[in-house]
């Protein structure tokens, strides 16, 4: 039993750590025990970006805070159905109620005319909170 509940423990930690993914990778963000809120990093490059899948219920509030090493780089939030929360479409931090059941997808990637750049890089972490 122990050692169930320590490779358990091990496997969150793996999970929530900042482990970078490839480009157009799906992560999916898992929150610990008793935990509302989670923190992921990463790197983009180019026109690459980072999609992050977050379940949610609707009605709770999220929250999102991307700190990122260009302000180039921002964040989009799709619904379950896939269309795009408009407000909360290319920025650095959202606050609202999400309108329904499923898997929400956060998508950091840097603005177009960032992404253009030769060599455009940006490493960020988000985080994201469910009240």
């Amino acid at each position: 039993m122990k050692s169930l509940l320590m490779f358990t423990a091990i496997g969150v930690f793996l999970a929530l750590s900042s482990i970078e993914i490839s480009a157009q990778a799906k992560q999916r963000v898992r929150f610990a025990a008793g935990e509302s809120s989670a923190s992921v990093k990463g790197v983009v490059r180019g026109y690459a970006y980072r999609d992050y899948i977050v379940a949610a219920r609707s009605g709770p509030s999220i929250d999102l805070d991307l700190k990122a090493s260009t302000m180039a780089t921002v964040l989009s939030v799709f619904t379950p159905g896939g269309s795009n929360l408009v407000e909360a479409a290319q920025g650095d931090q959202f606050s609202g109620t999400l309108p329904s059941n499923g898997d929400y997808v956060i998508r950091v990637g840097m603005m177009r005319s960032a992404a253009r750049r030769k060599g455009s890089v940006s490493s960020f972490t988000l985080r994201i909170s469910i009240n």
